[in-house]
Order: C-alpha cells, then sequence, then structure tokens
C-alpha cells in the first residue's frame, strides 16, 4: 500500500473527515484546545476564546453602524438596556409599590446570627440627608470620547459605549433576553441580526484571538445556547458558523449542561441569573429534562433599574441620572455592584461613595446615605413585582418542535406514522379477535374479550411518550403556532421568584429519586445574583419550602454559587472548554461539508441535547 503524502495526512485532519458515502465523521485524531474558539455570546456581553485557554474574552456585545442616509441624529435607534416596555406601563408604578411592601414585610421578619431583628433606617432620615449632600469635583476624567474623526462604518464593543451621544449611528444590542433581539425597528430583521453578530464575532477573533477570518478553516467552534432554544435562531447560527465565518466544524449545546461540566458536578438543578433572564432547569449525566425548563423574563438589569427607583425616594443627589445615557447606565450597575448585598446580618445605615465620571468633564464624587435599598433591591429577584413588569409574556416554558421544511422526518412524522402503524394494529387485533370468537372455544372468547380493555392503556403510555394522545392529534394539538422571537411560549404560570422557579424545575422531574438529587445540589451560575450572602439567602428561602416528604435531605441541600472559586459568569463557557476536549465530543461534530449537504437534519442527528 503506497503511504499518504504527509501534505495530505495534514490537509485530511484541517478539514472535515469523510466516512462512508462521502459523510463526514469523526476524525482519528483528538482535537486540540488551541484550535476549538469557545463563542458564549449572552445579551449584555460576548465570552470568547480557545478551548486552551484559562479565561475568556469579555466584550460588550453591542454595535454601531453609522447612518449614511441621514447624518443627523434625528430619528436614530438605539436598543435600550435598563429601560423595558414592560416597566413602563401605567399600571407599573403601583407594582413596584406593591412588590416593595411586600418585601419590606419579609426584611422585618429576618433574624440576624444574633437573634436580633433588623435594624432599618427611615426613609425620611436618609432622605433629609442625602438633600444636603453636594458633588464634591475631582481631577479631570481619563475617559474620553469613542474617536470617529475616520468616519467608520461600524464600531464594536466598549468603543461603542463610549460613543458620543450627538454621533450619527444607530447602535444595536443583536441578543436580548439570551435570544435574537428581533423587533419590529431599525435592525431588528433576522437577516440584520444575523449580520451585527458576524461583525461582532469576526471582530473579536482578529482583534483578540488574533486569528484571520481567512483561517478559521482550520478552526472548530462551541457555541453555547440556551435551554429553552429556538430550533429556526440555532438553525441560522450555525450556518453563519459553517458557511459565513468558515468554521471546519461546530457544536452546539446547552449553557446549564455546559454549566455543569464547568463545576464539575453530574447532577445539579441549574441557576442560570444572567443580566436580562433568569433560566432554571435540571440536569443529570448531560442531560437537561425538558419539561423542568422554566425561563423567567428578568435579571440584573431589573435590580439595577429598582436600585434607581429605590435611591430616587431617598433624594439621590446625582439629579441628571438618565437611564436611558449609556454612561449612567454603567454607573448604576457598577454602584449595585458595589453597593447591593444579601447578607441578612448586614443593616443599618452606612456611607456610599458614588462617582460621575463623563469624558472631557471634572468628575464628581457624591457621599450618600444609604439603608436597606442596596438589600431590597437584589430581594426583587425573589419578589419580582418589586421590578414593576406589567404585560407581555414573563414566564416561558419550551415549545415543540415547530417543524422546518428541510428536515421531514422529524417529531411530528414519527407521530404522524406512528398513529398510522396503531390504528393498523388495532384492526388487525380485532379481525383476529373476530377470528378467534369464531372458532375458539370458551378460553379464546375470554382472551378477545381481555385484549381490547388491555389496548388502550398500552396504547395511551405509547402516545403520552410521544407527547400527546391519539385524539389530541386529531383535535390539532400536534399543530404547532408560527415561530415565536424566542423559540418559547408563555407557559400557564404567573411570575415568580427565583426560589419558587427551583421548586417548580425540580418538581417537574420524573421520579422522587431525582427530585433529591437536585435539592441536594442546587447550582447559580450567570451574574445576575454576585451579591455577598446570596448563597446563604438562597439556601434559606428554598429549604424553607421543601415539601414535606424531601425535609430529611434539608441538612444535606448545598447552594454552590463560586464552583471552584470560579467566577460564576464564567462557568458556562469554563465547561464548553472542557467539553470540547472530552473524547465522547469528537462524534458530535458537525461538519462544513456536510452541513452543505444534509442541513438541519444533521442537527438532529448529531445534537447532544434532544432536538
Amino acid at each position: 500500500m503506497v503511504p499518504t503524502p504527509p501534505k495530505l495526512q495534514k490537509e485530511k485532519r484541517m478539514s472535515p473527515s469523510l466516512g462512508s458515502a462521502g459523510q463526514d465523521t469523526a476524525p482519528e485524531q483528538p482535537v486540540q484546545g488551541t484550535s476549538v474558539i469557545v463563542l458564549h455570546p449572552g445579551s449584555s456581553f460576548l465570552r470568547i476564546g480557545r478551548a486552551s485557554d484559562t479565561f475568556p474574552h469579555v466584550i460588550p456585545q453591542v454595535i454601531a453602524r453609522r447612518r449614511c442616509c441621514k447624518p443627523d441624529t434625528a430619528g436614530k435607534h438605539e436598543d435600550r438596556t435598563l429601560l423595558r416596555h414592560e416597566a413602563c406601563q401605567t399600571e407599573s408604578r403601583a407594582v413596584h409599590e406593591q412588590g416593595l411592601r411586600g418585601v419590606q414585610q419579609a426584611l422585618m421578619s429576618i433574624i440576624t446570627s444574633s437573634g436580633q431583628h433588623r435594624l432599618a433606617p427611615p426613609t425620611e432620615q436618609l432622605a433629609a440627608y442625602n438633600a444636603q449632600v453636594g458633588p464634591q469635583i475631582e481631577d479631570t476624567s481619563d475617559l474620553e470620547w469613542t474617536d470617529t474623526s475616520s468616519k467608520p462604518q461600524y464600531l464594536v464593543g466598549q468603543e461603542v459605549l463610549y460613543l458620543h451621544p450627538s454621533e450619527s449611528y444607530n447602535v444595536h444590542w443583536p441578543m436580548s433576553c439570551g435570544q435574537l433581539n428581533l423587533h419590529s425597528g431599525t435592525g431588528g430583521s433576522l437577516t440584520a441580526v444575523l449580520a451585527d453578530l458576524e461583525t461582532i464575532w469576526t471582530t473579536a477573533i482578529e482583534k483578540f484571538l488574533d486569528i484571520p477570518v481567512k483561517d478559521l478553516k482550520h478552526y472548530r467552534c462551541i457555541l453555547l445556547v440556551p435551554d429553552i432554544y429556538n430550533r429556526q435562531h440555532i438553525k441560522e447560527l450555525i450556518n453563519l458558523l459553517l458557511n459565513r465565518l468558515g468554521f471546519s466544524a461546530a457544536i452546539a449545546h446547552q449553557e446549564s449542561v455546559c454549566a455543569t461540566f464547568g463545576s464539575g458536578v453530574a447532577s445539579a438543578c441549574v441557576v442560570d441569573v444572567g443580566d436580562q433572564k433568569t433560566a432554571v432547569c435540571c440536569v443529570e449525566d448531560g442531560l437537561s429534562y425538558r419539561n423542568s425548563r422554566l425561563w423567567l423574563d428578568y435579571g440584573g438589569r431589573d435590580v439595577t433599574r429598582s436600585l434607581e427607583w429605590l435611591l430616587r425616594k431617598t433624594n439621590f443627589p446625582y439629579k441628571d441620572c438618565n437611564l436611558l445615557d449609556r454612561l449612567d447606565c454603567q454607573l448604576l450597575q457598577e454602584l449595585k455592584h458595589s453597593s447591593c448585598h444579601l447578607n441578612k446580618d448586614q443593616s443599618g445605615a452606612r456611607l456610599q461613595d458614588v462617582h460621575v465620571q463623563r469624558p472631557d468633564t471634572f468628575s464628581r464624587r457624591y457621599q450618600i446615605r444609604v439603608g436597606e435599598e442596596t438589600i431590597q433591591a437584589p430581594m426583587g429577584l425573589f419578589y419580582p413585582q418589586l421590578f414593576g413588569l406589567v404585560g407581555g409574556s414573563l414566564v416561558h416554558t419550551q415549545l415543540r418542535n415547530q417543524g422546518d421544511p428541510e428536515d421531514i422526518h422529524d417529531e411530528h412524522y414519527l407521530l404522524q406514522t406512528q398513529s398510522t402503524q396503531q390504528q393498523v394494529a388495532k384492526a388487525v387485533a380485532e379481525k383476529k379477535a373476530k377470528a378467534s370468537s369464531k372458532h375458539g372455544g370458551e378460553g379464546d372468547k375470554t382472551s378477545s374479550d381481555t385484549k381490547p380493555s388491555l389496548e388502550p392503556r398500552h396504547k395511551r403510555a405509547r402516545e403520552e411518550a410521544a407527547g400527546g394522545s391519539e385524539a389530541k392529534h386529531r383535535r390539532g394539538a400536534v399543530r404547532l403556532p408560527s415561530a415565536s422571537r424566542r423559540g418559547s411560549e408563555p407557559a400557564p404560570l404567573k411570575l415568580m421568584g427565583v426560589d419558587q422557579a427551583i421548586l417548580h424545575s425540580i418538581e417537574c422531574c420524573a421520579s422522587d429519586e431525582t427530585k433529591k438529587k437536585m435539592f441536594s445540589c442546587i447550582l447559580v451560575v450567570g451574574g445576575g445574583l454576585k451579591f455577598p450572602g446570596a448563597q446563604n439567602f438562597l439556601l434559606h428561602r428554598v429549604r424553607a419550602q421543601l415539601p414535606a416528604k424531601y425535609r430529611n435531605i434539608a441538612d444535606t441541600m448545598e447552594v454552590i454559587t463560586r464552583p471552584k472559586d470560579q467566577d460564576p459568569q464564567m462557568v458556562c463557557w469554563k465547561g464548553a472548554a472542557v467539553l470540547a476536549c472530552l473524547d465522547t465530543t469528537q462524534e458530535l461534530w458537525v461538519g462544513q461539508r456536510e452541513w452543505r449537504k444534509f442541513g438541519i437534519r444533521i442537527l438532529r442527528e448529531r445534537s447532544p441535547f434532544v432536538w
């Protein structure tokens, strides 16, 4: 046998390998971490890096595109970050106040470690003090406005945050609540959002990873996707990675499963509190249970907005603070991280410095007095009425497959063929039963009488396993609604706190043994619940609401907020990096050539989660 030349061997390793009938198969050689790029796109930040890196690069996932037709600032489009439509309704103020009363009552019932009630300073006292606070002028700010003298067509990341308001650019955040930010405004179409993501990701790869786009054919990519996903969006993102960016292969995996890999636990109830959403689901042995997935439309930004509302009640001295201003939004985010907590032992009034820095002006420092508002704001995650959200679909569960014309052998096809097979089997059984009743004895008659009574139970079991009964199929339950923006539909559930969402998610697990495992390990990731004291606070809340039959495991319950002393915002990315180097992962890669040949059908076959 003539040996393969070294050059051809290298090309065979670098390109998607072909199996029988020209199909791509897993590579023979293990994939190196240096040749795998891990992408974790979030609502606010993009985390990107090689699988061999210790930490990812973190950049704001935002883009500003120059307005060519209208150089003036009139009609500019800028996606909101802190303000949201659901919090600007007529009833929002009343919901705010009602939620605040609930939080205040809860704080009054909390006993500190020393056995005393918390000391809550009166709001009027704080307001009287802060009304007299004036700015202390410091040195000129080191911040600078982004230089646009060369009139670039677009800006990405940190440069957008310091773009002067008078500049003629449209500002887009291509992801919202963990999903593609599709809307009816400027840049809200699917094509525009994908183009924005392509530009942001390309810029990040070239700038931070120092990889030219033309060389991406030698790299593979792992993309983290939400647990409640939109199949059409995943299809478009995989197409973006393989066809437009040119990666040789790609894998899409769920954030919750990657979180368990990153934390080193086999099973857990994963709570992902992000900037704009909170996702809860149960994971066991690398599988996310579909029925346990829950999606709540609130997160860290709602805590920030509520903190600003509470500070206004105490005469916040920085009167020009504007939730539509990018720099003021950053100021409030920093203030939240430096002052908010969930420590039941920390109470009373204390001083807090607020530094206001803007380019080309003097820095100002306000020394204000804060009290209970620094714990009330993050408690909105447990009392979401505090966020003042009214209307809209705020709770979501996983939709059934909406179907794709490129994938005809999906679950709809299986359900329909299964129903046909069941009808044929039933007809044959009835025919045999009639024949045996004519020619058989009393025993045969008994047998024929017994069989029809047993058959419906087996039939119902098969249909329930498939997701619905034949009667529901005839009524149209299998017909799915049109594709939604989020890939999820509102569940018949009211808005609930994080602790209640955990209980609901675990109760949706199949067996008591699984439920005990989930209660024993609650894994918190993301930056939305990254407050001092959050671990004990959440543990106490869940333990107090445990069902009676699980009270015996109350002492063994564990809430993990910093797995392996990692930043909870990096855990999912790190888990995907670990996943990239596992031997079992090699058969999951979707190659570029097979994607072009089979399209979405290969995702159904190769997807590491139930497609």
